[in-house]
């Protein structure tokens, strides 16, 4: 089955928004999303656990890639959202890739998509 056909037909509306950094006043970077940059029908593919060392400890987050249709501007550090209010899915782009650049020609473009590696961002803990 085709990337194409997999959006078509479980894609779900996938939101990505753009952070803006600022610096703290002590000196840390805020990132900030605003509105979403981007709205269209995406998949996303769970592929896997991330050990990553949080407070001493191993944190297992899942990671994954989402599929697009054509070339979208999507960056690193964007962050992709399966909702714009309620219990939604957050995932933080660690990579991106036109596959073989198709988007950049007009040759064979059935196989023109955007592939994202994502990370699931944990959920903003309020103490």
């Amino acid at each position: 089955m085709s990337i194409s056909s997999i959006v078509g037909r479980f894609g779900i509306p996938l939101y990505v928004y753009r952070p803006t950094l600022t610096a703290a006043s002590d000196g840390t970077v805020v990132r900030t999303y605003g509105t979403a940059v981007i709205s269209a029908r995406g998949f996303v593919q769970p592929s896997g656990q991330a050990q990553d060392p949080f407070e001493g400890r191993a944190s297992s987050r899942t990671t994954g890639v989402a599929y697009f249709d054509g070339a979208l501007d999507i960056r690193i550090e964007d962050e992709i959202y399966s909702g714009t209010s309620g219990s939604v899915t957050a995932w933080r782009v660690i990579g991106m890739v036109n596959a073989g650049e198709i988007g950049r020609s007009l040759a064979a473009l059935h196989l023109n998509m955007t592939a994202v590696d994502v990370i699931e961002v944990e959920p903003a803990v309020s103490l």
